[in-house]
């Protein structure tokens, strides 16, 4: 069907400022219109499309005008009208004289109305900012120039990061106007990339973001590596300093982040074998367009507790992690020699644990007697469960000798108390309490400053539940000390927590909730931004979410959407929601006067499970993995360019097993790590070192 519109408003769209906003080539998709009931507005609209214009859709963009503007808006809820008073006029029609599928001897005419949420008003002139309404006049699918102006990407007062890939409803036409077509032969749509801006992401203007979606559709967290990846490259090309600190809270979810989805030369049987495959041209289409690469993160550091009944026994009262490498005892699934220089322990002495006693003790066990008692222990600075036991003893002989009830100021029976609920705190703790007081020496700590571009990964999927709120909540408290003292080593520090109603729930209190919020409020001032992630938004904080500044939705039930916290989405976008597929997702941003649908490729990293079985299974699929590969990846760090190559590195390690070439480079990191060698002189130093290894092992 032909569309008619008057010379004026031609006059409009065919001046040179406009014309980049319109897709002239598909031409003119329908018409605003107005009514006494609904009359366009500034922030709303309506239009009838053209009978031909079959792919217009929700969430699509388009274009119309108003007095000497454009008006930019997503397409929302579509209704079809006819003439038809009620359901029954068309019921009594038919009813006596045609068979249901057959047409009637002339058919009824009916529109099909669109609702237009409006994005952005560009005016004639710059220094005009028009709101005024659309006036009735042709509509056009928007333009990438368009699209681009409407998220307000000129507005931006950082750099622009790419977060998803809108798919609007027109093709993409060469110079001569012929759709061109992808590589299955079909036409292809256009898609703009949807940037959000550094500084209302990762602060200060703003800052934040969350996911929210039902668990088990890869969408979650597949878009947090995603935009972390994002960031990082877009960052790093702005020459600004970024890093980030993960909790693994599911299986090897994010255990392999160092490996990439495609598999390198020689690991396709060994991807394909694990149920990988890989990223399809379609996804490297995608990372072209939002002009990133699909590579893995290069400098990953994995931290883990140990397995109950693994912590290293104390010596002189001391436990010395400083040349750790029996990864086995870790509690990890990323243990497998030549994939476990990367993982480093998590061990607490107690004066560590001290500091949280409504985490490491029931709540009916904490009165004011034993709080007192902790508190003592505090004082006299007891360091470790070993000189606790000799304080213990001590009291003992202390009280038997006198014949007193009491001891300063404790009541024996609290003291019992007390004895009692610390002997069994290592298996209440599972792994992460040692007997005596723990000494990292070079081997690097959770809790610590970062290197540029580092991805930090604490795994706490296997451990109880004890031990995980008690290192997530002192992971997080430590980095935000440092981030006060402006002590993170980096410009920027992304910590993502999943499960985020778990530790800041709505209505909830606690040590781990107040820092969080905390953050939420004055992260982005001090360079800490907080991604959170969980099924239910509903069931967050409302103040943590209130300083969110991006949000993305994910597919949600119906007896979640019906909550409060959605109030902001119309109801043609809920619907949507309710059934949204994978790797598409809704989002709102602080400069987005509406939320956009958008998609995303997969992670440029191998998912956890996959990487789990191609990396972790003790090489039985890694055709191409070597024993010398985690003392070359220690050269690397350590001397970058000037690092050996690879098969300079195997020909030194030759003769040697995994574990002396891992005792290796134990030594080595320790040597260097610490500061006391200049990093020049790492590749003698590790030569040296295998000679000496080579040695002992002639003489065994």
């Amino acid at each position: 069907m032909a569309l008619d519109f008057d010379i004026t408003t031609q006059q409009i769209w065919e001046q040179e400022r406009f014309t980049d906003l319109v897709d002239h080539k598909t031409g003119a998709v329908g018409r605003v219109v107005s009514s006494e009931r609904e009359p366009a507005g500034s922030h709303q609209f309506y239009f009838w499309s053209s009978d031909v214009a079959l792919t217009l859709d929700v969430g699509h963009i388009v274009v119309t005008f108003s007095e000497e503007a454009a008006v930019i808006g997503v397409v929302d809820e579509p209704r079809r009208y006819s003439d038809l008073v009620s359901f029954l006029d068309d019921y009594f029609d038919r009813r006596m004289e045609l068979a249901l599928p057959e047409e009637g001897p002339t058919m009824r005419p009916e529109i099909l109305v669109f609702t237009v949420k409006v994005l952005a008003t560009k005016h004639v002139r710059d220094d005009v900012s028009s709101n005024r309404p659309a006036i009735n006049g042709p509509v056009f699918f928007a333009t990438e120039a368009a699209i681009e102006y409407a998220l307000g990407v000129h507005q931006f007062s950082g750099t622009p990061i790419p977060a998803l890939m809108h798919t609007n409803g027109n093709y993409v036409r060469d110079a001569d106007g012929d759709v061109l077509t992808d590589m299955h032969g079909l036409e292809r749509f256009q898609k703009t990339p949807l940037f959000l801006d550094e500084e209302y992401l990762l602060g200060p203007e703003a800052g934040h973001a969350n996911w929210t979606g039902q668990s088990g559709l890869a969408t979650k967290t597949s878009h947090a590596l995603f935009l972390t990846s994002s960031v990082f490259q877009t960052m790093a090309r702005e020459g600004k300093t970024v890093a980030a600190l993960m909790f693994n809270v599911k299986g090897p979810d994010l255990l392999w982040l160092d490996k990439p989805a495609q598999p390198d030369p020689g690991m396709e049987d060994a991807y394909a074998a694990s149920g990988w495959k890989g990223l399809d041209d379609d996804q490297l289409i995608a990372y072209e367009s939002l002009g990133l690469e699909p590579k893995p993160f290069e400098n990953v550091n994995i931290f883990a507790p140990f397995r109950p009944g693994m912590t290293p026994q104390s010596a002189n009262k001391r436990v010395d992690l400083s040349g750790f490498h029996d990864h086995k005892s870790l509690n990890t699934e990323r243990n497998v020699p030549g994939e476990s220089d990367r993982v480093f322990p998590i061990l607490w002495s107690l004066d560590r644990a001290l500091w949280y006693p409504h985490r490491i003790f029931d709540f009916n066990d904490l009165d004011d007697k034993l709080f007192g008692f902790i508190y003592e222990l505090r004082e006299r600075k007891i360091g470790s469960l070993d000189e606790l036991r000799e304080l213990f003893s001590r009291v003992e002989n202390e009280l038997a000798e006198s014949g007193q009830d009491t001891w300063n100021g404790h009541h024996k029976a609290t003291i019992r108390k007390a004895q009692n609920r610390f002997k069994g705190l290592q298996d209440k703790l599972g792994g992460l309490l040692a007997d005596g007081a723990v000494h990292y020496g070079a081997t690097p700590q959770v809790v610590y400053g970062f290197n540029p571009g580092e991805l930090r990964v604490v795994d706490i999927s296997a451990c109880n539940t004890n031990a995980q709120e008690l290192i997530v909540s002192s992971t997080i408290n430590a980095i935000w000390k440092l981030a006060e003292k402006s002590d993170m080593g980096v410009d920027k520090l992304i910590v993502f927590v999943d499960e985020l109603n778990r530790y800041a729930p709505a209505g909830g209190e606690g040590g781990l909730r107040d820092t969080l919020v905390d953050i939420a409020a004055r992260g982005r001032h001090l360079n800490v931004v907080l991604l959170g992630a969980q099924q239910f938004r509903s069931k967050v904080d409302t103040e943590i979410l209130g300083n969110c500044g991006t949000s993305f939705y994910g597919r949600i039930g119906d007896e979640e959407i019906i909550n409060a916290a959605y109030r902001s989405i119309s109801d043609t976008s809920k619907q949507e929601l309710l059934g949204l597929a994978k790797g598409r997702l809704l989002l709102r941003h602080a400069h987005f006067r509406a939320p956009l649908f958008g998609t995303f490729p997969l992670p440029p990293t191998i998912p956890g499970v996959n990487g789990q079985r191609v990396f972790g299974n003790e090489k039985l699929s890694q055709p191409n993995a070597h024993p010398s590969d985690p003392i070359f990846r220690l050269l690397q760090s350590l001397l970058g360019d000037n690092a050996p190559r690879k098969n300079e590195v195997m020909i030194a390690c030759d003769g040697l097993d995994g574990d002396d070439i891992e005792q290796v480079r134990s030594n080595v990191n320790r040597m260097f790590r610490e500061g006391s060698s200049p990093r020049g002189n790492a590749w003698r130093a590790t030569q040296k070192q295998l000679l000496k290894a080579r040695e002992l092992k002639s003489m065994s």
